[in-house]
């Protein structure tokens, strides 16, 4: 706890009171925390269990959003199965990031082949949507 409150230090003119009262009371045993302040939202980067993650909190100090790298292999299996059903003969990332947003969770994963590279978003139920397309030269 003490390393958690010496980490705000640093950071102390970008968060409000409320802001790091929820984070602490959510995050107890968060790490190497730091802030960014962007819009209306503070964005808490830190470390959690060995995973590097960030929460999105808004001015009343309320959790709005958190997102975290993952393996491919944590993966929902409906989601992977989707995946390597659908995109057979395309690359797949081996790391996946996934955000957790107004109550749904989704997933960020990218796939590629010899001519482009498709930046995928999913849902744990394995629909998939194209979120961006890059032709590869």
């Amino acid at each position: 706890m003490l390393f958690s409150i010496f980490a705000f230090a640093t950071d102390s003119d970008k968060v409000n009171a409320r802001v790091r009262n929820a984070f602490l009371n959510d995050f107890t045993t968060a790490s190497n925390v730091s802030w960014e302040l962007s819009r209306d939202f503070y964005f808490a980067t830190f470390i959690l269990n060995n995973i590097e993650i960030s929460a999105a909190y808004n001015e009343q100090g309320e959790l709005v959003g958190t997102s975290r790298t993952i393996e491919r292999s944590q993966l929902p299996i409906i989601l992977s199965m989707a995946l390597d059903k659908k995109y057979e003969g395309y690359t797949i990332s081996k790391k996946a990031l996934e955000m957790a947003f107004e109550g749904s969770t989704r997933y960020y994963i990218t796939v590629y082949n010899d001519r482009q590279t498709l930046k995928l978003k999913c849902s744990p139920d394995g629909i998939i949507e194209v979120d961006r397309k890059i032709k590869r030269k």
